[in-house]
């Protein structure tokens, strides 16, 4: 199983940019599950970049195509899900989830998919905000929802597939430097690492990419300011998590540094189910 992950800062605006990015993307890793994260799209998320009635524009090999939009602000958060019917990926049911998470909940972020072998769900963790304003109700509300729908998951007997812009640096090799002054930032505080690291305890998840190449110093997110992705100033806050069960399994799993057309790039999984 292939499974693709991409925060594409706006999927309306790649499209205009690039728009065989996601095709080419697809064809490159021979994708069976791509999810996208921040497509930014409203309330006609389908519509508004497939058309009505029309044959797909993009990503035509996938028949299950599923959005999640805000329905909180217009243009903001959002998440998709495109899936391609074969041996691996013989899809049961995708749909929108609401965690009981308060407002997060009303903000398009997470979509979960049953296939034949396994779960899949893709998630657009919140920012906790410039002034960490959000810092509380993202360690306290989200993260414990998002562990207790894993878990439910879990329960019912298949692995589960957690993905997408976890917004978190888990470990100081996650980050490019300057790792005391970040520990005040967004994505780099000790209460949502302590949190990431409670997920893959509580959960029984593996971080996939660090399974496999436990030594790589590999970032996903750069800023836009001042030059970060030219000197590498990045960090790593998109992640392909699986359960421990899948572990022994993993074929490969790396980021892909070098496509562009978003402030973060692509990280993507194989596992031989």
């Amino acid at each position: 199983l292939s499974v693709v992950s991409w925060n594409v800062n706006g999927l309306r605006s790649l499209l205009k940019k690039a728009p065989r990015a996601l095709d080419e993307l697809a064809r490159r890793t021979d994708a069976d599950v791509l999810v996208l994260q921040e497509t930014k799209l409203g309330a006609d998320g389908r519509g508004a970049v497939d058309g009505e009635g029309e044959a797909p524009k993009f990503l035509r090999e996938y028949g299950t195509r599923e959005y999640a939009t805000s329905t909180a602000r217009k243009g903001y958060s959002g998440t998709a899900m495109f899936i391609r019917d074969g041996d691996w990926a013989k899809m049961k049911r995708v749909e929108a989830t609401r965690l009981s998470a308060g407002g997060f909940d009303d903000e398009g972020r997470v979509l979960t998919a049953e296939l034949d072998s396994c779960f899949v769900v893709n998630a657009y963790v919140p920012n906790s905000g410039a002034d960490l304003k959000r810092l509380p109700e993202r360690v306290e509300v989200w993260e414990r929802a998002i562990r207790e729908h894993v878990r439910a998951l879990e329960s019912r007997g298949k692995a589960v597939i957690y993905c997408g812009d976890l917004n978190v640096a888990h470990e100081e090799i996650d980050l490019w430097g300057r790792h005391a002054e970040n520990s005040k930032s967004a994505g780099f505080t000790p209460e949502e690492r302590a949190a990431m690291t409670r997920l893959l305890e509580e959960c029984d998840l593996v971080d996939t990419f660090r399974a496999h190449r436990p030594d790589a110093r590999a970032f996903t997110y750069w800023s836009y300011r001042a030059g970060a992705r030219e000197k590498n100033r990045g960090w790593r806050l998109d992640y392909i998590l699986a359960s421990r069960r899948l572990a022994d399994s993993i074929v490969d799993a790396y980021a892909l540094p070098d496509v562009l057309g978003s402030d973060h790039c692509p990280v993507g999984l194989r596992v031989a189910l």
